[in-house]
């Protein structure tokens, strides 16, 4: 029986309201995830998450969503991870999009 992969999500305060007023979100993943499979987890169960996600375009929430984890979860997420001796913590905080009208180093 395969082991499985359990994933703790801290939420930053400036997005919980995405994510249903949670300061903590739990995932139990299959032992062979990889990081797409727990975004793609936190998306279904919290689909406010998304109109905080960068894109190629712009527009969208003036703040959006960043992923961070210490080198043990990057390891255990990327596609060559070993076991886990276990579990992980991720952390989802926010930052401000840059605005197109004012560039660093420019006045005005």
């Amino acid at each position: 029986m395969s082991r499985s992969l359990d994933v703790t999500v801290v939420v930053a305060p400036s997005l919980r309201s995405a994510f249903e007023g949670r300061r903590e979100v739990n995932l139990g993943l299959p032992s062979g995830s990889g990081l797409g499979d727990v975004l793609e987890s936190l998306f279904m169960l919290y689909p406010q998450a998304w109109r905080h996600m960068a894109t190629e375009r712009g527009g969208g929430a003036d703040l959006y969503l960043q992923l961070a984890m210490d080198e043990r979860a990057a390891e255990a997420l990327s596609g060559g991870g070993g076991g886990l001796s276990g579990p992980l913590r991720l952390y989802v905080f926010s930052l401000s999009r840059v605005s197109r009208t004012r560039q660093a180093g420019v006045e005005g």
